[in-house]
This record gives C-alpha cells, sequence and structure tokens, in this order.
C-alpha cells in the first residue's frame, strides 16, 4: 500500500511540474490581460507544487500541515483570479462586454 501511495504521489507531483512549466512557456509568449490571467495561474501552479512537495517530503518528520493547507489555499485563490480573468478576456472576444478605449 505504501508503494502504491508513494507512486500516487510522484505522479501527482510531476504532473503539477508539466503544469508549471507548459504556463511558464504559455506566459513567455503571450501579452497584455491574458498575460495576466497566465501569470495568476503560473502563481496558483507554483503554490500548488510546493504544497505537494511539502506534504511528500517532510510529512513523515516534521508537522507542516499549517504551510501545505495555507499553500493550497493561496493556488486556490490565484487559480480563481486567473479563470476571472480570462473569462473576462473571452468574453470581451466574443462581444459580450465591451472592449476599453486605448
Amino acid at each position: 500500500m505504501k508503494t502504491i501511495l508513494l507512486g500516487m504521489d510522484s505522479v501527482t507531483i510531476a504532473i503539477f511540474m508539466l503544469i508549471l512549466v507548459f504556463a511558464v512557456g504559455i506566459v513567455w509568449r503571450v501579452e497584455k490581460e491574458l498575460d495576466l490571467s497566465y501569470k495568476f495561474f503560473v502563481a496558483a501552479a507554483v503554490c500548488l507544487v510546493l504544497a505537494e512537495i511539502l506534504g511528500f517530503y517532510v510529512s513523515q518528520t516534521i508537522d507542516v500541515a499549517l504551510w501545505s493547507k495555507g499553500l493550497r489555499v493561496g493556488g486556490a485563490i490565484f487559480l480563481l483570479i486567473s479563470v476571472m480573468l480570462m473569462r473576462d478576456l473571452v468574453r470581451k472576444l466574443d462581444g459580450e462586454k465591451e472592449l476599453p478605449e486605448e
């Protein structure tokens, strides 16, 4: 059972790392509002990766539940902001929301 849980934790961390790499690649290539949305997405991914790493490596020796939960809450908040910004951008592109005058 411990081997299965270790494998699941390893796969989770690997997937979060891939999300982080791809998100940073997107931030590098986009601009303006999309860039801001993906910056929050990257911040969320970083929080979630750190929470997983903390829970994976030090849960056996040090009580890091507060740090891990705090990082998860931070990740959730950043992800929510990212999705809200992306929703506004899509609404503007669909013509549902007026574009600001530049």
